[in-house]
């Protein structure tokens, strides 16, 4: 019901996020939720796109892929941010051990391993004191969950490696950090085939950051706070 979805999302109002790769797919979707709940967002992306029809958004450029390109992005966003989704990344090759490749696997790990934690170094000056800091994960990187037919080793291997930071990053950082796995949605990556509407996920995962039972720092959970196994 629309009065649960509110109540579930009464505290995001007036809060400030910043999210990555949030010109299309599940960080559009982000955006959008996180815009309809009243929520200034900094949106990081190569381009607008679809942005500038939300209300309290602020396009940033953005480049995953570049140090200088990050380090750029984070000194011009505001001094009080209250959470930060990494959400950008690529699949790179899925053909399988076949066509497995070193070049593939060092532009996805920079991607979608290394982008997100320069980037989290770089903003942690911006950061309020309880500040959550999440990274869209995948259930692919789970030793014990991700079984699965397709040939991505590449991603696999760097949602693994995003997971085992996160947890590295509750370690050593005073905020909440926690990585989601969406659920299969219908992206450009997940394909039309997926069974779950880019939205309805996003809005769960809004939910998850006013949720009375968060996730604990350094949790792999899916979009419904469900842990995943490592």
């Amino acid at each position: 019901p629309a009065s649960n979805t509110a109540s579930a999302t009464s505290g995001i109002k007036g809060t400030t996020w910043v999210v990555t790769g949030a010109a299309r797919g599940l960080g559009l979707a982000l955006t959008r939720a996180l815009s309809a709940c009243g929520a200034s967002v900094f949106a990081l992306a190569r381009s607008p796109s679809a942005l500038a029809d939300n209300a309290g958004v602020t396009h940033v450029p953005y480049d995953q892929s570049d140090a200088s390109a990050i380090a750029a992005a984070a000194r011009s966003l505001p001094g009080q941010i209250d959470h930060v989704i990494h959400n950008a990344a690529i699949r790179g090759d899925t053909g399988g051990l076949a066509t497995f490749s070193t070049s593939d696997l060092a532009q996805v790990m920079q991607i979608n391993v290394a982008g997100p934690l320069l980037l989290t170094r770089a903003i942690l000056p911006h950061l309020s004191q309880d500040a959550t800091i999440a990274f869209i994960s995948s259930r692919a990187g789970s030793f014990t969950e991700g079984h699965d037919p397709d040939g991505d080793y590449a991603y696999c291997l760097s949602k693994a490696a995003l997971n085992r930071a996160v947890a590295k990053l509750a370690d050593d950082l005073p905020y909440r950090v926690v990585a989601i796995h969406p659920g299969w949605i219908r992206t450009d990556m997940g394909g039309l085939d997926a069974p779950d509407d880019p939205l309805e996920a996003a809005q769960r995962i809004v939910k998850l950051f006013s949720s009375p039972a968060r996730p604990a720092s350094g949790a792999l959970v899916d979009s419904y706070g469900h842990p995943v196994a490592p």
